[in-house]
């Protein structure tokens, strides 16, 4: 009897590396928003935020959402809010501290430069410059929406979510009432709609 043919090795497929992630530091977390704040643009610095982590694997899209609305709702600047909560979270208070210098130290540079520059032109800054701010204000406002992305998909997720984000959108937006009370209804009513249920 002959031998029997040998069958080819089917070779393994070759799997993708997975991009190695260094876990956070307060040094990581200054240069991350150092970052932040050289490409962010105007309110886009949240969006910002929330993509420089993702890259890194540092917070959850749920876990963004959660400092995000909290600096929503904390006074004060809402991108140095998120960024002394996020730093907060993952290195403690000198995370905070750093992250905050990080993003705040770019724009402070450059706002001190400009006012030096346009204290010495006659009548403000030139047309063509306006006009250029303009169609950056509109870019900055495209870039903003975007870090609602993930505060969306948490309200979708939870009960009445889409309700009470429609209803806080007409308050505010097509009422103009005043932000205090509606926060205070629309969190109230959050609670309650969301309370733990008996046999959960």
């Amino acid at each position: 009897m002959s031998a029997p043919a040998s069958v080819p090795a089917v070779p393994e497929p070759e799997q993708s590396p997975v991009p190695p992630t260094t876990p956070p530091t307060p040094a990581g977390l200054l240069r991350l928003f150092l970052g932040v704040a050289l490409s962010g643009v105007g309110g886009g610095l949240p969006a910002h935020t929330r993509r420089a982590l993702a890259a890194r694997a540092w917070l959850t899209d749920a876990a963004f959402a959660e400092a995000f609305t909290l600096a929503q709702l904390t006074p004060g600047p809402n991108a140095v809010n998120l960024a002394a909560m996020i730093g907060a979270q993952l290195c403690g208070p000198r995370g905070a501290a750093l992250s905050v210098l990080g993003l705040l130290a770019p724009g402070l540079v450059a706002m001190l430069t400009v006012t030096v520059v346009t204290l010495g032109l006659p009548g403000g800054l030139p047309p063509a410059v306006q006009s250029a701010l303009r169609g950056a204000a509109c870019a900055a406002l495209g870039v903003m929406l975007t870090a609602t992305v993930p505060v969306l998909k948490v309200a979708l997720g939870v009960r009445g979510g889409l309700t009470l984000t429609l209803a806080t959108f007409a308050a505010l937006a097509l009422l103009r009432l005043e932000l205090l009370p509606v926060l205070a209804v629309v969190v109230a009513a959050g609670l309650t709609v969301n309370r733990p249920r008996s046999g959960e």
